[in-house]
């Protein structure tokens, strides 16, 4: 066994045996939410089910991020996310799903590159500033995930130059979700423990 596989097993045993409490040490620390540059909502894979419809993550990430808009705390969308398993992109699918909740489509950006969340960070930033960005640009970016994502995503969007504000969504009662997204947390954790902090990824989907 890989010395990467027992890493994640470690980890999913640590999430399944530790519970909820200590899921809760990868939450970003809370912040006021205020008015940014814009709003970011995060992709989560696969972006919809067997039967097409949007996937409960996803749609969760994308009404947190509608509801800020609603409230007036941005007035672009980035939708980011890349390839979707079976053809399309998550950008496209979340796209599509916040115009049927009544944004106009004039707001949303579609980020369609980003194979993990440092990429998501990086193209989110070329989309904004430029592809020959220089130091001058730092958007200040409302983030939208899952609480047990957004640490890690908040790093990450630093690291590219963002000024990133958390803005999590809701936690679904379901012990499965709970465990599912701490364990890969960890495990990603764990594994970027190894790694400068703000070295690239080199390998899709490994962070």
């Amino acid at each position: 066994m890989s010395s990467r596989r027992v890493v994640v097993l470690l980890a999913v045993t640590c999430a399944l045996g530790c519970g909820r409490p200590l899921g809760r040490e990868l939450f970003a620390p809370r912040e006021p939410l205020r008015h940014a540059d814009a709003i970011v909502v995060l992709g989560n894979r696969p972006p919809t089910d067997a039967e097409g419809r949007v996937a409960p993550e996803t749609a969760r990430r994308v009404a947190h991020g509608v509801a800020l808009y609603r409230r007036g705390l941005a007035e672009r969308i980035v939708m980011a996310g890349g390839p979707a398993p079976g053809g399309g992109t998550e950008a496209d699918v979340m796209a599509a799903h916040a115009m049927s909740l009544g944004v106009p489509e004039a707001v949303i950006l579609r980020e369609r590159r980003s194979r993990d969340t440092a990429e998501n960070a990086r193209f989110t930033m070329a989309l904004l500033c430029g592809e020959e960005d220089d130091d001058g640009c730092a958007p200040t970016l409302l983030v939208v995930s899952s609480p047990y994502h957004l640490r890690r995503a908040l790093r990450l969007f630093r690291c590219a130059g963002a000024r990133p504000i958390p803005a999590p969504t809701p936690i679904p009662d379901e012990v499965g979700y709970q465990a599912s997204f701490t364990a890969y947390e960890y495990a990603v954790g764990i594994y970027r423990a190894f790694a400068p902090a703000c070295q690239a990824p080199t390998e899709a989907g490994s962070y």
